[in-house]
């Protein structure tokens, strides 16, 4: 799971406000929480007690890999915590962009892609799924894609290492 320069999943969004209010919204470091080495920070103690009982509830799919581009090439490109959608109780997120003609970008595109349609977006996450499950039996082929300097932070030097093998055969 990727975490922020400080060690921060989601960059700070509490994943309980995905679910309960439809929305990214900050926690706070008071309300923290750490799963396999990330913290998370939450915006209460309440959902910080939820979260601990059922963190895999929460965490979003694909390891917070965009899931359009999973779903679709199996390529990998960082998502980003404002540009999301829940489908089946199940956190997605998109890729962003930093300009203002590409903020949401990903979840405009999925939007575009799904058409609002729920069997289409349950197919094109089921073949997100499988390519994510490829991603963790140790397939590592497919390649890591950053398109602004905001994605390089978001992946490990590990991540990149394994992509230029990857990519160098």
């Amino acid at each position: 799971m990727r975490s922020n320069a400080d060690g921060v999943g989601l960059d700070g969004y509490s994943p309980i406000a995905y679910f309960d209010d439809a929305e990214a919204a900050i926690g706070n470091p008071q309300y923290s929480a750490t799963v396999d080495g990330v913290t998370y920070w939450l915006r209460s103690a309440e959902e910080r007690q939820r979260f601990k009982a059922s963190p895999s509830q929460y965490l979003p799919a694909h390891g917070v890999w965009c899931t359009l581009m999973m779903g679709g090439s199996g390529g990998r490109i960082p998502g980003h915590p404002e540009s999301f959608a829940v489908v089946d109780g199940r956190l997605l997120l998109f890729w962003s962009g930093d300009t203002p003609e590409t903020v949401g970008m990903g979840l405009a595109n999925w939007q575009n892609k799904t058409g609002g349609d729920e069997e289409r977006a349950r197919a094109w996450l089921r073949d997100a799924d499988e390519q994510w499950q490829e991603f963790l039996q140790g397939d590592r082929r497919a390649p890591i894609y950053l398109y602004k300097a905001s994605d390089a932070q978001a992946v490990s030097a590990g991540q990149l290492l394994e992509a230029v093998k990857a990519y160098e055969g």
